[in-house]
């Protein structure tokens, strides 16, 4: 599977387990700079006020799937939007996802 077709399906589990949910590529992958063994990571944006183990076993689950069937780590990182955009506005990994991220 080649980097388009992986990232169309992270998109689609994503899509499949919450629409409203904003997805983000970052780190190597995004810049380009990636190596043949380097994971895939990935930004997860939801509506929900807190993020529980259903919330997070929602997404991880079968994006874990997605990396047995593909060989492919896909690192996942899951906030609810409010946070994101409040709280987390100042740290390093806002910062370097709003400079380099590419939304999915």
């Amino acid at each position: 599977m080649d980097r388009s077709q992986l990232i169309e399906q992270i998109k689609k589990v994503i899509r499949e387990k919450d629409a409203n949910a904003d997805a983000w590529l970052f780190g190597s992958r995004a810049r380009g700079d990636s190596r043949a063994d380097s994971d895939w990571d990935v930004l997860i944006l939801v509506e929900n006020k807190a993020i529980t183990n259903e919330i997070e076993d929602k997404f991880r689950g079968p994006l874990y799937d997605l990396e047995l069937e593909t060989g492919e780590i896909i690192s996942t990182f899951i906030y609810p939007k409010k946070i994101w955009d409040r709280d987390l506005i100042f740290s390093p990994l806002y910062k370097s996802i709003k400079k380099e991220g590419i939304r999915l």
